[in-house]
């Protein structure tokens, strides 16, 4: 897990928290608190611990009463408190541009956005915002206090781009083309769209939000407005639905754009660049009249959009599960700790994805995958597979690194002696990059510790 993460926390960006920490512990109170990276990584493996284990207040993890050992033992109360005080991440120096609002944070920002990109993604994906909370208050939206995050996910749930709104600043710079001209749904579709690698392959699903008539050179389908139609006459909600669930009408303008409106228990208009009605196909409802489920009829385009479109609902979930604590006056830390969330999650969501392409093997779950990271991020010196050496110090079991890293692990003939994998399998084949025995047995009992163990 601790490997999986790195992939989007790593030692680079550990460095540079850990300096800019120091340094802003001199600029603060006239001396460094001389932190490494190993406390960094300490200090975040505890509040990913603290996402689990909630406790009603910090302290209490370090009093007697309610002491909790993996938390408490790693540091003292006093140091911990001194850490979350003094973490930073932009030398307060430099100047800052007037219209970058998260110059605190930018470094973060960017260094996590070229990790996700760096990551081999599927042809689907769908845009959405996540809320991160906090004390801003926004008043048309259901959780009415934090900050808005833009993402672009897959079905899994799996985040591979995103930045933050920041009112009128947040596209200075990043289009080409001005706001006013598309909107900001419009503009937020193109700023995470410019990061996908193959565009013509690609789906981009999203809502009524961000959609309008106007293509933006993209494959795409999504809701829309009755107000975004540009005329567009399709038959009237009332007549729709007096014909009954799962009845449709639709159009194709010049553009070449499918436009769909379909009967539910509401009626709901789509239209996509790569999608219609045809083949029509079958949902389940229940319905009131009859008391059971029933098969209504559903366009092609209906099906596609329920399929692809809750990526970023998915995600915003599984970051809900087991959220990291973000109490803090300095309000930029809360994107810090969701921007950690989020990359739990996708290390997760990565390693699942590796663990189906080797066969049927026992996943682990999201929450004892958070809690592998944060023991790995604590006491990474302890994360090694396999029994302790019994022997030769040498033949000790290596690191995740090397033992996960799928290059050169080729079985070689050795002197004969006990399996790392088995209690009491004795065997002669040895990995030749990790120096460790491990048995390939055939038959009744047949098992392949070799490739179980990397």
């Amino acid at each position: 897990p601790r490997t999986y993460f790195s992939n989007f926390f790593d030692n680079e960006i550990f460095e540079l928290i850990a300096d800019q920490t120091n340094l802003y512990s001199c600029q603060l109170i006239g001396g460094r608190i001389n932190t490494n990276i190993s406390e960094i990584k300490a200090f975040i493996g505890i509040k990913l611990f603290m996402g689990v284990v909630k406790m009603p207040a910090m302290e209490d993890y370090w009093a007697s009463d309610t002491r909790y050992d993996k938390i408490a033992d790693v540091m003292p109360i006093k140091h911990f408190k001194c850490l979350s005080r003094m973490l930073h991440f932009q030398n307060n120096l430099v100047p800052e541009s007037q219209e970058d609002r998260l110059v605190n944070i930018r470094p973060v920002i960017d260094h996590m956005r070229t990790k996700c990109s760096q990551i081999e993604s599927e042809n689907q994906f769908s845009i959405d915002e996540m809320m991160v909370p906090y004390k801003e208050y926004l008043p048309a939206k259901p959780e009415k206090w934090g900050f808005k995050i833009f993402l672009r996910a897959r079905v899994s749930g799996f985040v591979y781009d995103f930045f933050v709104y920041m009112g009128k600043s947040t596209f200075d710079g990043a289009t080409q083309i001005p706001l006013k001209e598309f909107g900001l749904g419009a503009n937020v579709v193109l700023h995470l769209c410019k990061t996908i690698r193959n565009p013509p392959d690609c789906v981009v699903y999203f809502d009524n939000f961000f959609t309008s008539l106007d293509s933006m050179g993209l494959r795409s389908l999504g809701t829309i407005r009755k107000n975004r139609l540009m005329g567009c006459k399709l038959e009237d909600d009332r007549e729709l639905l007096k014909r009954g669930r799962g009845s449709f009408d639709y159009r194709v303008n010049d553009a070449q754009l499918a436009i769909v409106k379909w009967a539910d228990s509401k009626t709901v208009t789509l239209v996509s660049t790569c999608a219609s009605v045809m083949p029509v196909g079958e949902v389940k409802r229940f319905s009131k009249k009859k008391g059971k489920q029933i098969s209504v009829p559903c366009p092609q385009i209906v099906a596609e959009y329920n399929h692809h479109m809750g990526g970023v609902d998915l995600a915003d979930m599984m970051i809900a599960l087991y959220h990291t604590p973000a109490k803090s006056h300095r309000w930029y830390l809360c994107i810090f700790w969701q921007l950690i969330d989020i990359a739990v999650n996708n290390a997760w969501l990565l390693y699942r994805h590796d663990a189906a392409a080797i066969g049927p093997v026992k996943l682990k779950k999201l929450k004892a995958f958070r809690l592998d990271v944060a023991k790995g991020l604590i006491y990474p010196e302890k994360q090694k597979r396999g029994r302790p050496s019994l022997g030769n110090e040498n033949d000790a079991p290596p690191i995740d690194e090397m033992c996960y890293d799928g290059n050169s692990h080729y079985p070689v003939l050795s002197v004969k002696g006990r399996c790392r994998m088995c209690p009491d399998g004795q065997t002669s084949i040895r990995c030749e990059k990790c120096n460790v025995r491990l048995c390939i047995v055939t038959g009744q009992n047949a098992r392949n510790c070799l490739r179980s163990f990397h």
